[in-house]
């Protein structure tokens, strides 16, 4: 088991309340495994995404990766965990004014001492520049290595995103809305490329998307959060148009908390995102 959540909960204090970001989540992942995760805005998807990379921690309930406690993680062992989690986020965050091979490289930062990094700066070793450039085959990008970030497409910004992740070579892999800016024909290639690539490494794939399509054309297994909670967990071959409706649904009786308020919390978790969780 990559992950195993019991009864999480994450709450926030805010001025006029206590938020229940997540209540009582609970919910396992096997290796190689692809999960979508559904829910309407502020249904908790982006909080539980932190906990999964663990810039966050539970206020209450277990929270396993690979069968030890994160709560109960050293400094050390989390550093460990987080080398083997790749995040790719809605922003790229890449660094506009580095290559694209340069940016690249950035994946292995979490590998690196403060010696090597900068010396990778002036002149990386010969053998992470090729691990770097196959990454940039693999996404389609060899041929603009040497073009600065700010200078390509955004569809090429994400695919440079993906080859950073893939230059980490994690285990996991978490993608927090990575098609919603792009167009529908490049959502399509994208979503098929990340999919190829997490196959035919049998990485773990957890993905949170707004897209219902692509999130049952692409991942066999679907969660959807409403509330914080699981409203439910099936196979997309299971997932019908009922079942969506009453999850968006305003008036779905599974919605039993103001969704302004774990809309909230995940605004705070929005402003916090981390550049780098390795």
């Amino acid at each position: 088991m990559i992950y195993s959540l019991q009864d999480v909960s994450k709450t926030y204090s805010t001025s006029r309340a206590v938020v229940h970001a997540l209540d009582g989540f609970t919910f396992d992942a096997e290796p190689g495994e692809r999960i979508a995760l559904l829910g309407p805005s502020g249904a908790g998807k982006t909080t539980l995404f932190r906990l999964l990379n663990a810039t966050l921690r539970p206020t209450s309930g277990t929270l396993q990766f690979d069968g030890t406690e994160v709560g109960a993680m050293s400094g050390r062992q989390l550093r460990s965990m987080r080398r083997r989690i790749g995040t790719i986020y809605q922003q790229y965050y890449l660094v506009p004014s580095l290559t694209a091979l340069e940016n690249t490289l950035c994946g292995r930062l979490g590998y690196w001492s403060f010696l090597h990094t900068v010396r990778s700066a002036v002149q990386p070793m010969k053998e992470e520049r090729d691990q770097a450039m196959e990454a940039l085959e693999t996404v389609g990008l060899s041929d603009k290595h040497c073009c600065r970030a700010d200078e390509l497409s955004g569809g090429q910004q994400q695919r440079l995103a993906i080859a950073r992740v893939f230059m980490q070579d994690p285990e996991v892999i978490l993608a927090d809305e990575p098609f919603s800016s792009l167009d529908p024909s490049l959502k399509e290639t994208l979503a098929s490329l990340l999919i190829v690539l997490v196959t035919n490494s049998r990485r773990t794939l957890v993905a949170t998307l707004h897209d219902v399509e692509t999130a049952l054309r692409f991942f066999p297994r679907i969660i959807a959060l409403r509330d914080g909670r699981v409203a439910f967990d099936k196979p997309a071959s299971e997932v019908d148009r009922t079942t969506l409706e009453a999850l968006y649904s305003d008036h779905g009786e599974s919605k039993t908390a103001p969704v302004s308020q774990t809309q909230e919390a995940d605004d705070i978790e929005s402003r916090c995102a981390p550049v780098c969780t390795q």
